[in-house]
């Protein structure tokens, strides 16, 4: 009986042992880097003569997500790994700990983001699309969870300032997702790549979801676009914002399409004045840009519409913005023979 009691209280301290070990690992794994305060005046490069920039350049600064943009550590340990459970174990605990829903859907927006780099870096390593399909599934699995523990909390960010501080990070980090998974859909191998596509068609359900629950109809436009503004980017990073908000107004409810809408109309008409602004060889980088950039074609070629419509008055920019709405469209039809 003695050795009984020794034995269970050595499996019960080995137990505490190990866990406490891959809470460790866990912690080390994803420990924050620190995040530099960034200078508001350096998040768009102003284009000038002594500071002339390409358009592959402009692509980059819109489609190039850092592991400190979403405010976590560029991932070391990946799912291909047999030591990975205990990285997960360490995420089971820090959520058991969390107690308050907001706590864990913030924690479970960074496990969402160590996820997705965890997948987009598997996919730099390896082509075996088994592995590279798992990451992408697990990635899924916990943006579905954010959305679990949404419908769990109460308030709106209007009546909650944490909630609203959560919608913040949420937004900001929604969007940068759409952009890592626009460029992973085409870095993976082909038999990834459909899967790539429906987790990011569901993943902007999820988001408009999560958005449509916790924040008042009213407030959302002024949410989305106070967030699309304060991301980082090119002097063009307006047309991106105008391909996700063209995403998203597919997948929200229809009581949430009007204030997606707003955000387009006063995001295209912020486009249109720089672009009445901007130099001739200004506006011929930016040509190049909207060819370069990912994104749907039929979605480019509607906000080229757009545009023109706001610039009735400037012939001559109308003239290349169709210029370039003709040249995608050809290449659809080219596709399509």
């Amino acid at each position: 009986m003695f050795k009984l009691t020794k034995i269970s209280l050595l499996t019960v301290v080995l137990i505490f042992l190990f866990g406490s070990f891959a809470f460790a690992l866990a912690q080390e794994i994803d420990r924050d880097e620190p995040i530099q305060e960034e200078d508001d005046s350096a998040k768009d490069i102003i284009i000038s003569p002594k500071n002339e920039t390409t358009a592959d350049e402009e692509v980059a600064l819109d489609e190039t997500v850092e592991a400190s943009d979403l405010e976590v550590s560029e991932p070391t340990l990946l799912p291909d790994s047999p030591f990975y459970f205990l990285k997960n174990w360490g995420r089971s605990i820090r959520t058991f700990f969390a107690f308050s829903p907001i706590n864990k859907a913030n924690l479970r927006l960074r496990f969402a983001s160590e996820k997705l780099l965890e997948t987009r870096k598997l996919a730099e390593k390896l082509k075996d699309p088994e592995i590279i399909k798992r990451a992408a599934e697990n990635y899924d699995k916990e943006i579905g969870k954010i959305k679990t523990v949404a419908d769990g909390i109460r308030e709106t960010a209007t009546e909650n300032p944490k909630v609203g501080k959560f919608l913040d990070k949420f937004t900001k980090h929604q969007v940068l997702h759409q952009r890592i998974l626009e460029k992973l859909e085409e870095q993976v191998p082909e038999q990834v790549q459909e899967r790539i596509r429906e987790t990011r068609e569901r993943h902007l359900e999820r988001f408009s979801e999560v958005m449509h629950k916790l924040e008042e109809k009213t407030r959302l436009q002024e949410r989305l676009e106070k967030n699309l503004g304060e991301l980082k980017g090119s002097e063009f990073k307006s047309f991106k914002n105008l391909q996700i908000l063209k995403n998203l107004e597919e997948k929200v409810p229809e009581a949430a399409k009007e204030a997606i809408r707003g955000a387009r109309e006063n995001t295209l008409r912020t486009l249109k004045e720089k672009l009445e602004q901007m130099s001739t060889t200004t506006q011929e980088r930016f040509r190049d840009y909207i060819e370069k950039i990912r994104g749907k074609a039929e979605n480019k070629m509607g906000i080229l519409e757009d545009l023109k419509s706001e610039l009735r008055e400037r012939p001559e920019i109308r003239e290349r913005l169709e210029n370039i709405r003709e040249k995608i469209k050809k290449r659809i039809e080219g596709f399509k023979r």
